[in-house]
């Protein structure tokens, strides 16, 4: 039998959901190019960066969760 943890303690999903994604893990985790990422963003279909560094597009982990949550119906 394996050592799955099933509860996973709170902290651990504060820590998770508090965590940033870079442009290409958003591009991998709806299988899309970066023009159509754009351009979803450009119309309003996803999220904007949360914020930029150093010119790196950075999204909340769960800004993606709530814009996945509110698309998969």
């Amino acid at each position: 039998m394996s050592n799955i943890k099933f509860n996973r303690d709170p902290l651990d999903i504060y820590i998770d959901n508090k965590r940033v994604m870079r442009r290409p893990e958003i591009m991998r985790l709806l299988s899309v190019s970066r023009s159509t990422l754009h351009r979803w963003i450009k119309s309003g279909i996803f999220p904007k960066p949360a914020f930029k560094q150093g010119g790196i597009a950075l999204w909340h982990k769960q800004d993606y969760d709530d814009w996945m949550a509110q698309h998969r119906r």
